[in-house]
Order: structure tokens, then C-alpha cells, then sequence
């Protein structure tokens, strides 16, 4: 009795008072720090990444640390614990704004050089090529400009980001940016580097079978500082809510099968042509891993619900057109119930071209498969001038297609195979009637322009200002590409409604080709878009 009375007068109120002062706790502790200060995957050790790359399908332990190492993404707040603010710059016209920008910094090669063009005007000047851009030119003029939109971004978007790749000096790409900005940061991994010619498994021969050991030496790396991580990074001047990272169920091409075995002739042919006359160096690429989902949310005042959600997109290049648009419908599918402003920015590897490696039988299974192939062989049995009639109907599709991964797709006589994803993503809704804004307004683009995504994306004189460029290309526009997007979900229900809302809706989106192309040494293959996004309605 007397316990049960104990029990009664103290035990219960005892912990009520136990449950709310821890409850009183957590909500203090959160309140003092309401974001991730900093976390980071389990990094596999090199000796691992040995293993790996004998076996891709690793054992229980292995597979377990990797599977974990794919969804646990790099998170740093470090820069708003240190009081760091967004610019959040004003405009006359567009009021508030976010300014975002994307990049693909190739493979971080010239990393430092991106930390100069985005951290310092004058590092930037420095670069620049003279007999590209004479100092005090309406030319050197204009670098300068876009090198400042750079500079004022509150988001920077990026694919091709590094961390401790000989390549690229072992830098850690997202980390070093951040520091230099002083902004938040998060990077989610696609893959490993596990080529056993990194990684000192496989040594490098000449055609007579004797060691080239000049070309072992130079990739040959250092154990203590490799890491071998291949992916993509979101820095922010807001602080970072949440972040969500795996890989992609739709892998459109094995980064290790695919690339193991030995190159033939027709391979051989191509990446001989590749170098001599693009000047593109075209090797072998074993990796593990492959594309991702990556979802970031920050946290920002001024917007419905203070979230804007980035999608940061980096699609497989090594594919055909239908591999893309089934990864795009995967990520389609995790993003439907997002109510806040969301961008979906980044690489959608938007050419009609497989980079992955081919033979004379793919070559001629996929010619079989073509009907365009069937529509030729028939126009030359059957029709007096075939020749000429081909002819006419090759260079129109070329013409139609032109830097226009949008234009029309006339199956089989003039087709465009890029067109389906752009007519995905436009028709894409989602669960709460939200779309992505294809419009196009000469007020509202950088150019003058009205045609379709002219306010997302820079149009040229036909189609788009292109965003991707071989080292050389031929006859200026071979060998160029529109692969980078941003596709950006306001308040808009019908995705060409020029009557509709632009609060929240991208306005003169640019591409900065020059900034990049008239350097001393382009920072890229690829040139950094940048957008303006309103948080009120603007008042042109």
C-alpha cells in the first residue's frame, strides 16, 4: 500500500516533469540551432575502393557502407552558424529577388580558376584571355558584367564536383567554393572513381605488350588523399533545410560493364576522329555508382510555406534520348506532392547522341531499328533523284534542330528525338495543378526574345544560346549544344499563361558563353546559366 501510494504522489508527476523538461529542451536546442550545422558520409577507404573495383557487387559489409556512403549527402550551415546572409538583391522592376546559377565545371579540372571567377574581380581579370578581350572593349566590358551576375547569386547549382580525384589536385570542389563565398553548401555523390589505372591495379601498355610506364606514373595516385567521389553540389547563401540523395532506379548506362570491356575498331575509329578533330579525348571510365535523385530545401522568408526546393539534375550522357526521359520520369515521380517553389536546374545531357562506347554490330542493329534508315533505302529504290531528295531531307532536319532540342518532332521524315523529354516536362503537373513556365516575353528575356522558355533560358537567332562545347568545334555550330536547363515551378497553372502570376517566375535567364570562352584557359566545356526569380508580383 504504502508503495502504491509513493507511486501515486511522486512517480507520475515525477514524470510528467521528466517528459516536459526534456520536451522544453529539445525545443530550446532547436531553436538555437533549427538547421544541420554539419554532416558527411563514411568516405570509403582506398583499400576498399580496391576491392570495389575487382568486384562491383560487393559483400554484405561492403555493400551495406556504400549503400548508406549513396544516401547520406554532405550538409554544411557552417556559413549561416557564422552569421551569414543572403544578398537577396532588389531590382526596380522585379523588386526582391532570388538570383540562382548552374554549372557544370567539368570534372572540377580548373576548379581554382572557378573560385577566382566567382570570389574576386580582379583574380577574374587575370584570366582573361587579351586577344580575346582587349582591356577597356566593349568585350572585356561585358565579362566583367557577367562575372558580376556570378558574384551576386544567393544559389549556385553544380554538377561535376570532386572530392580528393588526382585530376582535378585531390581538391575538395564544393567545400573549397563555399569557403571562398562563405555560403552553405551540400553535395550529393553519383559515383566512384574505381578505373584500376587510378587506382594502381592495371598497368598502361604499348600495342607490343611492353609497359608504357610514362602514362602509369601520370595517372598513378596518392592512397592517403584519394577518395575518388565523382557528383553534384547546391551552395546557398539561405540556410539549408533539408536534403534528400540516392541513386536513381534508371540507370540508362553500367559505368563499370559498359566501359570494362576492350575497345574495337569502329571505338577506336570514332575517338580517333573525336581527338583529331574536335580535340576531345575520349578514354575508358569504370566507375560505381551512376545518376541521382537530389533534392535540396532552403529555407526562405518571403515565399509560401519559406521553403524553395532545388532539384539539382545531371542526366547520363552515355544513353540515348528514351534513357533520359526514363530517368526524368523517375524523378518526376518523387517531386509530385511538392507544394513550395521548386527549380529543377542542372545538366539534362539534352543531346540526340549514345557517347557510350559502339561496334559495328550496334552501329548496324541500330540502323536496322531506325525507320528513317527504311524511309531512305526506299526513296532510292523507288524514286527517280534520290540522291538529292535525301539530301534535302537530311539538311531540313538539321536546320529544324539547329541548338532546338524544342523543335517539332515529325517521326520517321524529320524527326527531333530530343523533343519528348521537353514535352514531358512541360506537361508535367504537379499535385496541386503547379507547372513548369515555358513562357517566353520580350520584356522578360535577356534577349528580347519571345519564344518558348525565353525567360528560363537564353534563345539565340535560332533556338537557344548553346551551353556546351567541344574544344573545337567545326563550322561554329558543330559540335555546340544546349544541354543545361532551368525549369522553374511558380504560381502558374498553365505553363504558357501570359495572363498568369510572375511572382516566383524566372525573368532573363542568360547564358554566360563569353565570361567562360574568352578566358586564357576555358574554366569548362560547359558556360554557367543564371535566372532572376521575383519573390513578389513585378511591375513592368
Amino acid at each position: 500500500m504504502k508503495l502504491a501510494s509513493l507511486l501515486s504522489k511522486w512517480k507520475l508527476p515525477a514524470l510528467f516533469i521528466s517528459i516536459a523538461t526534456c520536451a522544453l529542451l529539445l525545443a530550446v536546442i532547436f531553436t538555437i540551432h533549427p538547421f544541420v550545422k554539419h554532416q558527411e558520409p563514411n568516405f570509403l577507404t582506398f583499400q576498399e575502393l580496391k576491392a570495389l573495383s575487382r568486384h562491383p557487387k560487393p559483400g554484405w559489409f561492403l555493400a551495406r557502407k556504400l549503400q548508406q556512403f549513396w544516401r547520406t549527402p554532405i550538409i554544411s550551415n557552417e556559413a549561416y552558424y557564422r552569421g551569414a546572409k543572403p544578398y537577396r538583391p532588389r531590382d526596380p522592376k522585379l523588386g526582391p529577388y532570388l538570383r540562382l546559377v548552374s554549372w557544370n565545371i567539368e570534372k572540377s579540372y580548373e576548379m581554382q580558376h572557378a573560385i577566382s571567377a566567382f570570389s574576386s574581380a580582379q583574380k577574374f581579370e587575370s584570366l582573361i584571355d587579351p586577344a580575346k578581350a582587349p582591356r577597356g572593349s566593349s568585350v572585356y566590358q561585358n565579362l566583367l558584367r557577367q562575372r558580376e551576375k556570378l558574384a551576386n547569386a544567393d544559389v549556385i547549382v553544380l554538377q561535376e564536383m570532386d572530392i580528393g580525384v588526382k585530376r582535378s589536385n585531390y581538391i575538395d570542389a564544393a567545400r573549397e567554393l563555399a569557403k571562398a563565398l562563405d555560403m552553405n553548401y551540400t553535395y550529393g555523390a553519383e559515383q566512384l572513381e574505381i578505373d584500376p589505372v587510378y587506382l594502381g591495379l592495371e598497368k598502361i601498355n604499348y600495342a607490343d605488350g611492353t609497359i608504357d610506364q610514362e602514362a602509369t606514373d601520370y595517372y598513378a595516385v596518392d592512397p592517403v588523399q584519394y577518395k575518388g567521389v565523382f557528383g553534384c553540389a547546391v551552395l546557398s547563401r539561405y540556410p539549408i533545410k533539408q536534403v534528400q540523395v540516392f541513386q536513381l532506379k534508371n540507370q540508362a548506362y553500367d559505368w563499370y560493364r559498359g566501359e570494362e570491356p576492350k575497345i574495337g575498331f569502329v571505338e577506336k575509329t570514332r575517338r580517333a576522329g573525336a581527338k583529331t578533330v574536335f580535340k576531345n579525348v575520349m578514354t575508358r571510365e569504370m566507375k560505381a555508382g551512376g545518376r541521382i535523385y537530389f533534392r535540396v530545401d532552403l529555407a526562405v522568408p518571403g515565399v509560401p510555406g519559406g521553403t524553395v526546393t532545388i532539384i539539382n539534375i545531371h542526366l547520363e550522357i552515355k544513353c540515348q534520348p528514351k534513357g533520359r526521359e526514363a530517368q526524368m520520369a523517375e524523378i518526376f515521380s518523387y517531386i509530385k506532392n511538392i507544394k513550395s517553389p521548386t527549380v529543377v536546374v542542372g545538366d539534362f545531357n539534352s543531346a540526340p547522341h549514345d557517347l557510350s562506347p559502339t561496334s559495328a554490330w550496334r552501329v548496324t542493329e541500330r540502323l536496322a531499328k531506325n525507320p528513317e534508315t527504311w524511309v531512305s533505302v526506299g526513296t532510292s529504290l523507288f524514286l527517280p533523284h534520290a540522291l538529292l531528295l535525301n539530301a534535302s531531307r537530311l539538311t531540313t532536319r538539321w536546320t529544324k534542330n539547329l541548338q532546338d532540342p524544342t523543335a517539332k518532332n515529325i517521326p520517321v521524315v524529320l524527326p527531333n528525338p530530343v523533343k519528348p523529354l521537353f514535352d514531358m516536362i512541360e506537361n508535367y503537373r504537379f499535385n496541386d495543378g503547379g507547372a513548369f513556365d515555358f513562357r517566353g516575353d520580350m520584356i522578360r528575356s535577356i534577349s528580347g526574345n519571345d519564344g518558348t522558355l525565353a525567360n528560363s533560358n537564353e534563345r539565340d537567332l535560332k533556338g537557344f544560346k548553346t551551353t556546351f562545347s567541344v574544344k573545337r568545334p567545326v563550322a561554329v555550330v558543330i559540335g555546340k549544344y544546349r544541354l543545361d536547363w532551368v525549369f522553374v515551378k511558380s504560381f502558374l497553372k498553365d505553363p504558357r499563361d501570359r495572363t498568369g502570376s510572375y511572382r516566383f517566375a524566372p525573368h532573363f535567364g542568360e547564358t554566360l558563353e563569353e565570361m567562360n570562352t574568352s578566358l586564357l584557359t576555358p574554366i569548362s566545356d560547359h558556360h554557367p546559366n543564371v535566372v532572376d526569380i521575383p519573390f513578389e508580383e513585378p511591375q513592368f
